[in-house]
Order: C-alpha cells, then sequence, then structure tokens
C-alpha cells in the first residue's frame, strides 16, 4: 500500500498538481494533506479546487495548518468590525489579505471543520499520529531531533510522528519511535524549483518512507505572483518569497522582525501589526540583501523582433573582460538561439533591453571531461550580458536564476560555464552563485575557466 504525504503548498498549485500527478502514477491510493495550503503565491483559488478535486476522487485525510488558521481568525475579527485588525496591502499582510479574498465561504467553513492532529490507522499497519506542526500547536516547530521533538515523541501513543511546518524534510528516531517531516510542496527550502513530499509505502512491520524531490515550473509560478497582482500587494514580503523561490534561502522572520523593530525603534512604537510601513520592509530586506526583483516580471523568452536590440547590446560589450568582438556574437548566434527557443531578455518598462541570457548547444563544450558524470545531463548557460548602466544591481542574478528554472523544467540536473580567463568578477560572481571550478579548457583560440553548479 502507498500513501502520499503533501504539506506547505502555499497555493502552489502547479508544485501541488506535479505532486498529485507523480504520486497517482506511483499507485498512492490514499492522501494525508498537513496543512497550510494557502498563501503565499498566487494559486489559492486554484489550490482550492484542485484540494477538493482530490478528496472526491481518492480516501483523504486532512487537517489544518497555521495559514488556515489565520485565514479563520481574520473572519472572525472582520465580522466583530475590529477595524485595527484587518489585514492591509501592504509587505505585513497584504500576502494574506491576497489570499483572504480568493477565498470562499465554503473554504473558510471548511477549514474551520479540520482538526489540529489526527491519528491514521490501517488495519495490519503501524499507525500514525499527524500533525502539521505539532499535536497541540499548529505553529509549533518540530525539528529534526530537537528535544521538543523528543518530548512530544515521548508524549503520543503510537510510534510514528508525520508533521510539516518547518519546510526542512528528514527523518529522525528517538527510543524506538520514528519522526517524518515532509517538508514544503510549494516554497521549498534549500531546494529551488521542486516540490517536497513523501510518500508512505507499507512494510510488515513499518511504514517505508521516500522523499521526493518533484520539479515543476518554477517561473510560471513567479510569472503568476506578478500578474495576479500580488507582488503589488505586499511588494516587499514577496520578495522575501521570490528569493525563496530563486535561491531556497528563507529569511521570512528575520525580514519581518526587523522590519517591526525598525518601526518601533523610529516611531516610538506608534504603530503595531499590521501598521508596519513600506519603508521599514525596504531597509530590513536591505539589510538582509534580500533583492528588489521587480525586473523579474520582465523577463521573458526572447523573440526574432528582438534581434536588433540584443545585439546592440552585445556589441556595447565589446572590449570587456568577456573577450567579445565585433563578429562574436553576431547575428548567427543571435539566430541559432532563437532557433532552438534558448534565448531569454529582460527589459524594462520602456521597452529597453537591459539583460540577457542564451542555453548553449556547443558540443565542443559539452564534451569536456572536467563536468561531474553524476550530474548528468547537464547544460551549458552563455553569454550573459548586462547592459553597463544597470550592471551591480543583482540583474545577472535573477537571469540565472530564471535560465536555471527552464533547465529544472527540461530535466537537467546540473549547468555549466566557462569564463574567460582573467575574468575574475565573474568567477567570484559566479562561486557566490554556488558555481565551483572545476577545470579549465582551451577553445576558440582562448582560455576559459570552467564552472559547474547542481541544479
Amino acid at each position: 500500500m502507498k500513501v502520499g504525504v503533501i504539506a506547505d503548498i502555499h497555493s502552489n498549485q502547479i508544485a501541488f498538481r506535479a505532486c498529485v500527478d507523480y504520486m497517482v502514477n506511483a499507485g498512492c491510493e490514499e492522501f494525508l494533506l498537513l496543512g497550510d495550503f494557502i498563501s503565499d503565491t498566487a494559486g489559492a483559488r486554484q489550490t482550492m479546487e484542485l484540494l477538493y478535486e482530490l478528496m472526491e476522487q481518492f480516501p483523504c485525510h486532512v487537517l489544518r495548518g497555521n495559514r488556515e488558521e489565520y485565514m479563520i481568525e481574520q473572519r472572525k475579527i472582520r465580522e466583530k468590525e475590529e477595524e485595527e485588525k484587518f489585514w492591509l496591502a501592504n509587505s505585513a499582510s497584504g500576502n494574506l489579505l491576497y489570499t483572504y479574498r480568493q477565498l470562499t465561504e465554503r473554504d473558510l467553513d471548511f477549514f474551520e471543520s479540520l482538526p489540529i492532529t489526527f491519528r491514521y490507522e490501517k488495519e495490519g499497519y503501524p499507525a500514525f499520529t499527524c500533525c502539521h506542526g505539532s499535536p497541540v500547536n499548529t505553529r509549533e516547530l518540530l525539528q529534526l531531533d530537537s528535544d521538543r521533538t523528543k518530548e512530544v515523541l515521548e508524549e503520543i501513543d503510537t510510534d510514528y510522528l508525520l508533521a510539516a511546518h518547518t519546510h526542512f524534510p528528514g527523518i529522525s528516531r528517538y527510543q524506538g519511535k520514528t519522526y517524518m517531516n515532509t517538508g514544503s510542496c510549494g516554497i521549498a527550502i534549500g531546494d529551488p524549483g521542486y516540490a517536497h513530499a513523501i510518500i508512505l509505502e507499507s512494510g510488515q512491520n513499518e511504514w517505508k518512507p521516500e522523499f521526493l524531490r518533484i520539479p515543476y515550473d518554477s517561473n510560471q509560478v513567479i510569472l503568476d505572483i506578478f500578474t495576479s497582482g500580488l507582488y503589488d500587494m505586499a511588494p516587499w514580503f514577496l520578495n522575501n518569497n521570490l528569493h525563496i523561490l530563486l535561491t531556497g534561502t528563507d529569511l521570512t522572520p528575520e525580514l519581518v522582525n526587523l522590519a517591526a523593530k525598525l518601526q518601533e525603534e523610529n516611531d516610538m512604537g506608534a504603530k503595531r501589526w499590521p501598521h508596519i510601513e513600506e519603508k521599514y520592509f525596504a531597509q530590513a530586506a536591505d539589510s538582509l540583501k534580500i533583492p528588489d526583483y521587480t525586473f523579474l516580471r520582465y523577463i521573458r523568452p526572447a523573440v526574432k523582433e528582438d534581434t536588433g536590440k540584443i545585439l546592440e547590446l552585445y556589441h556595447s560589450m565589446i572590449g570587456g573582460a568577456a573577450g567579445w568582438n565585433e563578429y562574436y556574437p553576431g547575428i548567427d548566434t543571435i539566430e541559432s538561439d532563437l532557433s532552438r527557443n534558448a534565448l531569454f531578455v529582460m527589459e524594462n518598462e520602456d521597452g529597453e533591453l537591459l539583460a540577457s541570457i542564451s542555453i548553449d548547444a556547443d558540443e565542443a563544450v559539452d564534451s569536456l571531461k572536467c563536468w561531474n558524470q553524476t550530474l548528468l545531463p547537464g547544460a551549458e548557460l552563455a553569454r550573459l550580458c548586462i547592459r553597463k548602466e544597470y550592471q551591480n544591481k543583482k540583474l545577472a542574478r535573477m537571469m540565472m536564476a530564471y535560465a536555471m528554472n527552464v533547465l529544472r523544467k527540461q530535466g537537467k540536473r546540473s549547468v555549466h560555464i566557462l569564463v574567460h580567463e582573467g575574468h575574475e568578477v565573474a568567477m567570484r560572481a559566479y562561486m557566490h552563485l554556488g558555481y565551483e571550478k572545476v577545470g579549465e579548457c582551451s577553445l576558440y583560440d582562448m582560455r576559459f575557466v570552467c564552472m559547474e553548479r547542481a541544479l
């Protein structure tokens, strides 16, 4: 018997659908759904519809997380007309307000009907205690091997504890009992572009977990954040969420706590949550090095009509450290990239081209022996180009992240880059993005440093 376990979807219906499809194809007969279905990305309505659809098609055991509790609490606040506690369109609560507006009374009634814990039992198999945070509190974080987790394992009357909320998947054991955490389906920490979940397979005396990493179209999730209007309702909170989706680095507690602290220090505590001014979120984000990802809304696949602008951008880099000249990269290179749907550009609101990047198809590069054979298939990123006046604004990081998400969607496991020998600035930048120097080579009468990273 196989049971699918999904939690912390956070309105990412694309990741949710990828998990469900994978699990159904793998033969899952039942599902355990452990809360935090909504908020933080744009697909709350679609997520709820998929959840209801799944419940109609399979036996599902569902509980609520802290995000569902926030929605229940906000409805009560609005019923009591406690206006000072209403969510606002700002980075403190705009994300939650956007989600609340996507929900129906049916959804809120459904959330209120859900338990925060349940016991999952199948005749002939060991029982599970299931929860979102802990069996007594949806907001409690049970980290692997922590003292509190050990206390909970001692308190429960089953040999298995299954929880979520931390966004860190894994398994630990204590005094003959087993704790498993699903990780996050929708906003995985440390693993951008992948949804985390578990398939439990029954053995004679134990449940055997398969921890899943399922690729999904995170570029579409990012695009939806902008096109839906969610980003504009909570810009700095969503910059943080985009940072997680793109890099895997979660700075949410640090961001919200620092913004509140800055307001308290500067306004002497005159305003309370959610009445936190945007300038304090901006200051907090700057301190934590969370980029302003506004330009991401303007990254797209290049089209034939962009050819002239791309060539002009390339020519503006002639004489630089990359070693480009009037012949390379040229029209032929652009046309080749366009024919393979492998060229991406960033523009501003005025249509000015700011940056470009390509996924190359160079057999001479791909066949180099320095690439890690355990990370195949891989692909090369090339011709990363940022207009000079926009350099040092993290546009290169955004272009790289976008292209790497395209490669993940294609099933690639690694990405490699050739850096012109002596281009120390580029090498340092790539190393900061997780690339490692794996070798050197001579191609096209030039010397290159070979750099690679896993996707």
